[in-house]
């Protein structure tokens, strides 16, 4: 930005830089997110192999991991994607989107989702679903409404096949990672832009 002003009969140009946080400081962050949900998607898939059962009270925990990791990565292409003054800002863009997938989704966009494999994000009830490469769907649940269901008394139907759904999420979610962590690489090495999110 340049400003005008007067020094005695003279104008003087003078610029002025907005500072904000490159992409390297950006992905600094991004990293640290999808290391996180890489571990937590690594743990889920790990106890699944050693325990074969579809126990609720288990069930129930990895519903909670799954939403999780799943907000982690998606938030991460949020982080990447828009520009921001300072990690307050970060943090506060973050906050707004809640843990609202669909909400995400619809920050990050359609292009940028598709090329995670996403195609679209809906809400169903109290989940999420999203529709990815190969007309499959990952079922996640609403991360607020899985923690707090014991307040409505609400009780999930497990069938003998949701062992093997979850593996299957686990699956699609760790090939979303790889997606995400590659678009972030590219963009934190991408030229940088001058525009700052005014949230």
């Amino acid at each position: 930005m340049s400003a005008m002003f007067l020094s005695g009969k003279r104008k003087v140009s003078v610029t002025i830089n907005n500072p904000k946080m490159n992409n390297q400081e950006k992905y600094n962050i991004a990293y640290r997110m999808t290391s996180r949900a890489s571990t937590g998607l690594s743990f889920i898939e790990d106890y699944l192999s050693e325990h074969p059962s579809t126990d609720p009270a288990y069930l129930r925990s990895i519903y909670i991991l799954l939403s999780y990791n799943a907000e982690l990565i998606l938030k991460s292409r949020v982080v990447m994607k828009d520009n921001f003054l300072n990690k307050d800002k970060v943090d506060k863009k973050l906050k707004a989107l809640l843990h609202n997938i669909e909400k995400i989704g619809e920050d990050i966009g359609n292009i940028e989702l598709l090329k995670l494999g996403i195609n679209t994000i809906t809400k169903n009830g109290n989940r999420y679903i999203l529709t990815i490469t190969g007309d499959k769907e990952i079922y996640i649940e609403d991360f607020a409404d899985i923690r707090y269901d014991f307040i409505e008394g609400k009780i999930r139907t497990i069938d003998d096949q949701e062992h093997e759904r979850i593996k299957g999420y686990v699956d699609q979610l760790l090939s979303i990672l790889q997606k995400a962590k590659k678009e972030n690489e590219f963009k934190k090495n991408d030229k940088e832009i001058s525009s700052l999110s005014k949230d």
